[in-house]
């Protein structure tokens, strides 16, 4: 029996080369797809509130008088706790809590260009926080450096849309200015709207495309070890009659793999693995009686030989001689 010829490499099945690409086919094209959907919706969720905060900021400035912001900023006296007794104040501070109130997300504030002879300041007059959250409120008039984007805010619309963290939760802000009758800018109003309802998408996209993902891996390994084994239990067949054949045993049940009712590229090589297999057979037999005839020559011609040997010896034609004396004295007797 002949032994199998070694071969270099690790051997890895077709079905596992199949799992294992189908797996990482679908791994990239998952990867892809969930990137896009979680990417697409948190831009939704945050041009949703986007809309909110400019709705909201837009509609708490129709409700302040410019003129009469501007006056009670320049005219109303602090107290020693940091408010005023001004009730222009007061009525701003009101309407601010409304806005609060109509919008829970809103955190409303308003301010006033500080000292132009120092770069960038501004002062807070209206704050939600002095009710909702005193200890953390600026006071009235209190100066703040800014940036710069208050300064932008008091002149035209200015967004930061990238949320940011506190302790209170996550924001997002814009500004807008407060004009007067004339259309001039009198100050600025801005709101810290809670953005963390992008957040809660976020998380919420991240759990159930997660759970989706494991019950859908989970599908598609089964649907391709299913189909992985169907495609390749026809060639581990046709490597076993192979194997068979290699061994001298012929007569194999070929015609099973390709007696369907449909072809394909397995059934096609089977058809043609039984033609070879019929030409190595008749190969094969022919070459036993070529053989057999070949021994049966041979025998006869080492029969020749022997016997050839034997009649041309000393000894025979010795032998040959007295016979045919033996003979002619026999003769000469009668």
């Amino acid at each position: 029996m002949n032994q199998e010829p070694s071969v270099k490499g690790r051997f890895i099945s077709l079905r596992v080369k199949l799992l294992v690409g189908f797996t990482l086919l679908f791994s990239v094209v998952f990867a892809i797809a969930f990137y896009w959907f979680f990417a697409f919706a948190t831009d939704m969720a945050l041009t949703k509130i986007e809309e909110d905060m400019v709705t909201t900021l837009y509609g708490a400035i129709e409700g302040i008088d410019g003129d009469v912001f501007a006056a009670m900023a320049r005219e109303a006296e602090s107290r020693a706790d940091g408010l005023t007794d001004d009730p222009r104040y007061w009525e701003h501070q009101a309407w601010i809590e409304i806005v609060h109130q109509l919008e829970p997300r809103a955190y409303p504030y308003s301010w006033v260009r500080g000292d132009e002879t120092v770069e960038n300041e501004v002062l807070f007059i209206g704050d939600i926080l002095r009710r909702t959250y005193p200890e953390n409120a600026t006071v009235f008039r209190e100066p703040y450096i800014t940036a710069g984007s208050m300064i932008t805010g008091m002149q035209e619309l200015w967004e930061d849309l990238e949320p940011y963290e506190d302790p209170w939760g996550h924001w997002i802000s814009a500004y807008a200015p407060i004009r007067n009758a004339a259309g001039e800018s009198v100050g600025g109003l801005g709101i810290d709207f809670k953005a963390d309802y992008i957040y809660q998408v976020q998380s919420a996209i991240q759990n159930r495309v997660l759970l989706s993902f494991t019950v859908t891996y989970f599908v598609l390994f089964i649907f391709v070890y299913m189909i992985s084994r169907a495609l390749t239990r026809p060639i581990s067949s046709l490597t076993d009659m192979a194997r068979e054949v290699a061994e001298g045993d012929y007569e194999q049940d070929i015609q099973a793999l390709y007696g369907g009712k449909y072809r394909d590229e397995v059934s096609t090589l089977a058809r043609v693995f039984e033609m070879m297999v019929n030409k190595v057979r008749a190969r094969e037999e022919g070459l036993k009686r070529q053989v057999q005839k070949l021994r049966i020559e041979i025998d006869e011609a080492k029969k020749a030989r022997q016997v050839a040997e034997i009649t041309e010896s000393d000894y025979f034609q010795t032998l040959k001689q007295k016979a045919r004396e033996l003979r002619q004295q026999a003769a000469e007797d009668e």
